[in-house]
């Protein structure tokens, strides 16, 4: 898998060796944690699994909440580097909402792994239901994406392009929809429908979506 990072390299070779560790750890962990569960995994499985020392793992994580807790850092990284690509394809509001979106769609797709550690994490995770950690991390991610949704629909409503409604509500709607058309093909529980039928369904989202928000003038010709 390649590095999620777009970060130079370390400069020494300590360095790269350090990061090539980290690394594996965590590739390791990624499968371990969503296949066997994070409690049935014990550091002596990380340790087989990345080929390295569990010294190794203790002193680049310093435990397996902390491996955990970095996976989690990565998924977010991801996810907000998608996310910000997208945005940035699009000019007006509503194309930038429409391009966070699927940002947020081509993340679940390159790193499927990852979006299912975000989205649908081990029940048994560290820190499930408490306020802090990774937990609090994934919801303060999910809270800041749907306020800057409701902002570009609050500018596209002052443009009178989208129909004027409760934008927070509206972007709670929108990304929970959306993160469930995602989910039915690549989440945990998917609906076993296949590629084609999952473009089929994400075209129909993407066109009810739109028609249901966007004020109808605007869906006319030259509008």
């Amino acid at each position: 898998m390649p590095e999620p990072d777009s970060a130079a390299p370390p400069a020494s070779r300590s360095e790269r060796r350090k990061a090539r560790t980290a690394g594996s750890i965590l590739d390791a962990a990624e499968g371990l944690f969503l296949g066997r569960g994070f409690a049935a995994t014990t550091i002596g499985d990380l340790s087989a699994a990345a080929d390295v020392s569990i010294g190794s793992i203790y002193a680049h994580f310093g435990d397996k909440d902390g491996v955990y807790a970095a996976l989690i850092d990565r998924a977010l990284e991801l996810d907000h580097r998608y996310s910000e690509a997208g945005l940035e394809k699009g000019t007006s509001p509503l194309e930038r909402l429409v391009g966070l979106a699927e940002g947020y769609l081509q993340f679940a797709r390159e790193y499927p792994a990852y979006f299912r550690l975000f989205r649908f994490p081990p029940h048994d995770r560290p820190g499930a239901g408490g306020k802090d950690g990774p937990e609090a991390k994934v919801a303060a991610r999910i809270g800041e994406e749907t306020a800057r949704m409701a902002g570009l629909l609050e500018e596209a409503m002052g443009e009178g392009v989208v129909r004027k409604a409760d934008p927070v509500a509206t972007a709670r709607f929108m990304w929970a929809a959306w993160d469930g058309v995602i989910a039915s093909h690549l989440g945990p529980a998917n609906m076993d429908i296949s590629d084609d039928e999952f473009e089929a369904m994400l075209n129909r989202f993407r066109e009810t979506t739109i028609v249901g928000i966007v004020e109808p003038d605007a869906l006319k010709p030259g509008g």
